[in-house]
């Protein structure tokens, strides 16, 4: 049974997005590396060592996934698509969230955040924190931002043959994972055909 095909049996069986998305996510292969899984083990070893979390805390998102964007209605193409990967790890989301909250000085001190079309990216961070989500590209300027951005940018030059650029975010459980990964059932819905 395909992703889609996946998705199709659980809203019909009636089952909650978080299940559908459990199902998809947490246990079904990665379409963009069936036949290649070599590879994917290779690049989650390679985070899982860099981080020193369990292989098992490290899982592929996005369209590389599902073999398709809901969001932007594509199909993964290895030329023009990232290969996006959630660590769920309650230990490095705290580590990290807890490094942000230091440089900021307790969020008083909000100059070393991004600025992104001349707005800081301090709202979006506090914002995603607040459901359990570590978005790397939004945390201040520092040490750990810089180790972040050039361990993924290596990631990235050691597969451009499949991927166009690796990126992950951290996720503080499965729950809040879960939830956000459900937003792919809506624009699922949104873009299937009639």
């Amino acid at each position: 049974m395909t992703h889609l095909e996946s998705i199709d049996k659980g809203l019909k069986d009636k089952k909650t997005y978080n299940e559908i998305v459990r199902k998809i996510f947490l246990s079904y292969p990665t379409k963009a590396l069936i036949g290649n899984e070599e590879r994917q083990f290779l690049i989650m070893n390679e985070i899982s060592e860099h981080f020193n979390i369990p292989i098992v805390n490290i899982q592929v998102v996005g369209s590389a996934k599902t073999g398709h964007s809901f969001h932007k209605k594509t199909a993964f193409d290895s030329k023009t698509s990232d290969l996006d990967i959630a660590i769920i790890d309650p230990d490095l989301f705290i580590m990290y969230a807890e490094w942000v909250f230091k440089v900021s000085k307790g969020f008083t001190d909000r100059t070393k955040f991004p600025i992104i079309e001349g707005r800081s990216t301090f709202t979006q961070y506090t914002q995603y924190i607040s459901k359990g989500i570590f978005r790397p590209d939004l945390m201040p300027s520092g040490s750990k931002r810089i180790n972040w951005l050039k361990f993924f940018g290596r990631l990235s030059a050691k597969n451009k043959d499949l991927f166009k650029s690796i990126n992950a975010g951290l996720y503080m459980s499965q729950t809040f994972f879960e939830f956000k990964q459900s937003s792919i059932i809506n624009d699922y819905l949104s873009n299937k055909p009639i």
